[in-house]
């Protein structure tokens, strides 16, 4: 089952429909998961299955010792907020210790943000799959940082690309699909939620 529809979500989850809405208005919940299409009525509500029954059951449990208030921190990302150490990046199983190195000696940030930090391991992916050397590890990130820093949600994309030579990255609305002509080599697309939730538990 790729979706469920509201209505079989707080079925199955035993929760009502004011609960479910907190959770969206507390950022528990991200908003991008409630899509709507349409029904034989008019229009339904359905959302990822495998992500919103896991992000319940993990809300249900933590509710067993914590607060509401003391589970968004846990939960929710703060894009805007310095969220990991520079010194957490060598904990990542996702980062050489010669890339983390590099990442200390040329930008020289004591933390980075969440979408900086999802940007981190993803140009890591890129640099291992196209078999790049350090400093083309940099030098991707000196292009992909300031796109990350402007980033107000995980609602997105990063997409890498090489055209002519030369790589790049676009930041992109989870909803939108992205064209490029056949000029563009794509080398990796990346779903910023996605990724945060695989990070976070990996952290």
């Amino acid at each position: 089952m790729e979706y469920i529809t509201k209505k079989e979500l707080l079925e199955k989850a035993g929760i009502s429909y004011g609960q479910l809405y907190r959770w969206k208005r507390m950022g528990l919940i991200p908003e991008s998961w409630f899509i709507k299409r349409p029904s034989a009525t008019g229009q339904e509500t359905v959302l990822p299955y495998k992500k919103i029954t896991a992000r319940i059951t993990e809300i249900q449990s933590l509710m067993e010792k914590y607060s509401l208030d003391e589970i968004v921190p846990m939960l929710a990302a703060d894009v805007k907020k310095d969220v990991i150490a520079f010194e957490d990046l060598y904990k990542s199983p996702y980062l050489k210790t010669e890339y983390v190195n590099a990442v200390g000696n040329y930008f020289k940030k004591p933390a980075y943000t969440a979408c900086e930090y999802i940007m981190i391991i993803c140009a890591a992916d890129i640099a291992g799959k196209e078999h790049f050397t350090t400093r083309q590890y940099v030098d991707l990130l000196r292009y992909c940082l300031p796109a990350a820093a402007k980033c107000t949600s995980l609602e997105c994309r990063c997409v890498f690309f090489a055209a002519g030579g030369d790589w790049h990255v676009a930041v992109l609305d989870n909803k939108t699909t992205p064209l490029f002509d056949h000029g563009l080599r794509i080398a990796g697309n990346y779903n910023m939620e996605t990724m945060w939730e695989k990070l976070r538990n990996n952290k």
